[in-house]
């Protein structure tokens, strides 16, 4: 994808993509750069960030957007925190093993653990199995992927012991946004175990009903349809306008999640806008409280 940005001069270009930006790439006229993405690491957020400041002097590309959708730009100024070095593999059983250096040298071949990163945690693999480093105590400390997993669980069934509560819990904006930035704020971060169990299609409300209630986990397509199946008489009633303002809902939240129901770019959405946006839904009642409805029919299917 990187050939075509770079050749894209007469033309707008657009690439929805997890780690294209991160380091090592160099695209002059790359404008824009949008987060979506939750980041705890300071050095992946400025790898990304330094991608916009290219300069292009041919078409006076001296600047670049930046828009934050999940916080990251709180990033800026925080220190740079290096990762302790990879353990010395241990002696094999003729007592051999690789010496290497004292600054670290290759000589231990491939045999130290591969480490990568999801959703700004690093996840090291070795034959003892998958583990996420989460700062504890001052330190990085390695935890199972099942130890991290039950414990987002715990936490979430702490915070609601059924899915109803969870569903309330979930729909109410200021609650839901506080119970993420406190699992983020203690180092854990559900996006990390969603990309390990693939399921990046489902949205977080999803993940979190399926891993700590056991409901049946929709993809967020499937629950955007339903949404719109299940609810028809409800839009009827509401009036044509206000009917395509609710189903714009659903349609915004098969792309981006709730995550897109939450934000002011959703008024800015060509059909929802041109039916009047929140205006159409004063005939329904206080907008934001036809808003809760509308989610909580979308979260009941």
């Amino acid at each position: 994808m990187i050939e075509p940005m770079r050749g894209s001069g007469e033309r707008a270009f657009i690439a929805c993509t997890v780690d294209l930006l991160e380091a090592g790439v160099d695209i002059e006229r790359l404008n824009a750069v949008v987060f979506f993405r939750y980041l705890q690491s300071s050095i992946k957020f400025y790898q990304m960030v330094g991608r916009g400041t290219r300069i292009h002097e041919e078409t006076q590309k001296y600047k670049f957007w930046l828009y934050d959708y999940t916080g990251v730009t709180n990033l800026f100024g925080t220190e740079f925190i290096s990762r302790p070095p990879r353990p010395r593999p241990e002696p094999g059983p003729d007592g051999g093993g690789d010496d290497g250096d004292e600054d670290g040298g290759e000589g231990g071949g491939d045999d130290g653990p591969s480490v990568g990163e999801i959703g700004g945690q690093s996840v090291i693999i070795n034959p003892e199995g998958r583990f996420i480093l989460c700062r504890r105590d001052g330190r990085d400390t390695p935890i199972p992927v099942d130890e991290y997993r039950r414990e987002i669980v715990r936490r979430v069934i702490s915070e609601a012991h059924n899915l109803n509560d969870f569903r309330a819990l979930w729909i109410e904006t200021q609650k839901r946004r506080r119970f993420i930035d406190h699992l983020l704020s203690d180092s854990f971060s559900p996006e990390v175990i969603r990309e390990i169990d693939q399921m990046n299609d489902f949205d977080l409300y999803d993940f979190f009903g399926h891993h700590s209630y056991h409901a049946r986990a929709l993809k967020r397509a499937e629950r955007g349809e339903l949404y719109l199946s299940q609810h028809q008489e409800w839009f009827n009633s509401a009036g044509i306008k206000a009917a395509i303002v609710l189903k714009g809902f659903g349609q915004q939240f098969v792309q981006g999640g709730t995550d897109a129901l939450e934000t002011s770019t959703l008024w800015e959405v060509p059909e929802i806008r041109s039916a009047g946006g929140l205006d159409a839904l004063r005939v329904l009642g206080v907008p934001a409280q036809v808003m809760y409805e509308a989610k909580g029919r979308l979260f009941s299917c």
